[in-house]
């Protein structure tokens, strides 16, 4: 009997030979434009050669350490790191993935409040671990049972959030901007009033950065766009550009008020991810590359709406394209796919997501709009018909 894959995925039917940067080949020879990245992983783009040989160099230097040992890695990332960190001392805790740098995240809040309860919002996705799931707004819960209790308000709701943050809440945790959800974003003053209302009743606050952190919305933290600062926050997926990794970041007061035992890991922190994490973190800080992010979703934003696209939302290079009424995300993906540009989805089916690598093409925003123009003027019954005369190119 043949071994099979557990059926978890809905894979794109296409046939991926290679990537290199923002393009895949294809089996059939075509070059495809990746505006998706990997789910915000691809920082660098796909096979980096200097983050190649910073891969290469330290797996013949020390492939694998316990965490009983230190090693110089380990300093390098700290080093590295530092540069990109918001103003304050802060202190960081190296896991494998986005799930586990929340679970670590919900512990020590939890932990250090003495309370059970934690306010979450809908729309949001966490991960699929037991507390990540539980303050995840899923379709089904991951488990029978939860490991706390949690409350769930709306997005942007402030009066009801105002409202359920009481002295029995020990976390709030949220996505700036939520990306799963269709790249939602706050609305003015929403995270100011969970940062007050935080404060007044002793919770910490926890911003889940898996996705709008290491510069992808043009800073180094959506902390630092928003202008509203956390007590702990979280990030993963980009941070070592394609190297697993999950970073818990807190206070240094919180850090040292966590009790002794309760974080812990094997693979975490070993040198191969924070070599990678290094690199990655030195690359960010570079001057211009901020720079160079902000200027690409501004001319995304600026060229791309067009066709079925009625409008764009996000910030730097996490954008969802919000479609005309009545097309489906589905669709158009599979429209753009068929010139040569891959977009993402999302769980609005009237959304698109971009999330390419931040190291992106100069004219990948105009070979998207070529892209949308094409699939207008040649468009797909399901395209065409939805499409006003309005709704085209001029």
């Amino acid at each position: 009997m043949a071994l099979r894959e557990w059926p978890a995925y809905k894979r794109i039917p296409i046939d991926v030979l290679s990537a290199s940067g923002s393009e895949l080949l294809l089996s059939d020879g075509r070059r495809v434009l990746d505006l998706y990245g990997g789910h915000c992983v691809n920082t660098l783009g796909a096979g980096d050669p200097s983050l190649g040989e910073v891969l290469a160099q330290q797996w013949k230097q020390w492939s694998f350490a316990t965490n009983l040992l230190d090693h110089a890695p380990r300093r390098d990332f700290l080093a590295a790191f530092e540069a990109l960190m918001p103003a304050g001392e802060w202190s960081v805790f190296v896991t494998n993935s986005g799930a586990e740098a929340n679970e670590n995240a919900l512990k020590a809040a939890l932990a250090i409040t003495g309370r059970s309860k934690v306010l979450c919002f809908g729309g949001a996705f966490h991960g699929r671990t037991a507390g990540a799931a539980r303050v995840s707004d899923t379709k089904r819960a991951a488990y029978p049972a939860s490991p706390f209790e949690a409350v769930r308000v709306a997005w942007n709701d402030i009066a009801g959030a105002q409202a359920a943050i009481d002295a029995s809440v020990g976390a709030v945790i949220l996505e700036p901007i939520q990306s799963l959800a269709g790249v939602q974003e706050p609305a003015p003053g929403f995270l100011a009033a969970l940062r007050a209302s935080c404060e007044r009743a002793g919770a910490l606050l926890i911003f889940d950065e898996v996705q709008t952190g290491n510069g992808r919305l043009g800073t180094f933290w959506a902390s630092q766009h928003f202008g509203v600062m956390p007590d702990l926050f979280t990030t993963a997926k980009g941070a070592a550009g394609g190297y697993p990794i999950g970073l818990t970041v807190a206070r240094s007061a919180i850090a040292a008020a966590t009790p002794e035992g309760l974080m812990g890991t094997t693979f975490g922190g070993g040198p191969l991810a924070l070599a990678a994490a290094a690199h990655v973190a030195r690359r960010i800080a570079a001057p211009g590359f901020l720079e160079r992010v902000r200027a690409a979703g501004a001319e995304f934003k600026r060229s791309c709406v067009r066709g079925p696209i009625a409008s764009v939302r996000g910030e730097g290079l996490l954008l969802g394209l919000v479609l005309q009424t009545g097309l489906k995300a589905a669709a158009v993906r599979d429209a753009l796919l068929a010139q040569n540009v891959l977009v993402g989805t999302c769980d609005d089916p009237a959304v698109l997501r971009l999330s390419p690598a931040l190291e992106l093409p100069a004219d990948a925003p105009a070979r998207l709009a070529r892209a949308l123009d094409a699939i207008t003027e040649a468009a797909a019954p399901s395209i065409r018909s939805t499409l006003a005369p309005s709704a085209a190119r001029p």
